[in-house]
């Protein structure tokens, strides 16, 4: 069953366990407004389980917004599923996500940029274009009102039960990316954490793990000092790091 946590004023997580023995977990959010607006989706196979979700929160047919980071099955495999409950509900894609992924939409995407600015209504949602972090049409959405950034792929983490921690968990970080190699461009990853600690950070809300509370800069200066770019050989059905489970 997905679980289902506030994670700041009116801003909801919704988990599934996607290994347990790997303590390894996928996450979207539902920013709750007058445009309810999803960030991320989930994949397409557990749609059933998460729209149930959902449906404790508000009615998914007054969907406005459905945010795609990047198209990945686990960050937007429902995405045509949620569009179907929802006939006002539209996608928002980067430049090159619409460009190149339209076709995967049922609905013509709404295309943003670092200038956009959706209106939701209390809230306003502002994006961080970051290419290649980890695909080539990457970006980031964010809050400025809580200052929370929807870091998808970025600041990875274990999950061990818990929707928040305000724990260092970038040992952990560190050597996930070094094992899967996620990130291609050293050049690109700086530019995207430069991005993100402009906008000043209180909340990371993590599309794999924990959501991080806390110990932001931490978290952005052990990705600055470590070589986590390239792309290595990993089975994530048999292989991850030590999980540091102190929260």
């Amino acid at each position: 069953m997905a679980a289902i946590d506030e994670i700041a004023p009116d801003i909801f997580r919704v988990n599934v366990m996607t290994d347990p023995e790997l303590d390894f977990s996928t996450s979207f959010f539902l920013i709750r407004d007058e445009a309810p607006t999803l960030v991320e989706t989930g994949f397409r196979r557990v749609f059933d389980e998460t729209h149930r979700a959902v449906s404790q929160l508000i009615d998914p047919a007054t969907l406005r917004y459905v945010v795609v980071p990047h198209f990945e099955g686990d960050e937007s495999g429902a995405l045509n599923l949620f569009l179907q409950r929802a006939p006002h509900a539209r996608p928002v894609c980067s430049p090159v996500g619409t460009a190149v992924n339209a076709d995967l939409a049922d609905r013509d995407p709404l295309v943003v940029d670092d200038d956009s600015e959706l209106d939701l209504g209390t809230r306003r949602l502002r994006f961080l274009i970051t290419p290649y972090v980890h695909t080539w049409e990457s970006m980031l959405p964010w809050d400025p009102t809580t200052r929370t950034v929807f870091c998808s792929d970025v600041f990875i983490g274990p999950d061990s039960g818990h929707a928040t921690t305000d724990a260092d968990q970038s040992d952990y970080m560190i050597e996930m990316y070094r094992s899967v190699g996620i990130f291609p461009s050293r050049a690109h990853l700086d530019h995207a954490l430069d991005k993100i600690e402009a906008v000043r950070p209180r909340t990371l809300a993590c599309h794999h793990g924990s959501v991080k509370t806390a110990r932001i800069s931490a978290y952005l200066q052990a990705l600055r000092a470590t070589d986590v770019t390239g792309v290595t050989e990993w089975n994530p059905m048999t292989e991850a790091p030590d999980a540091r489970h102190d929260h």
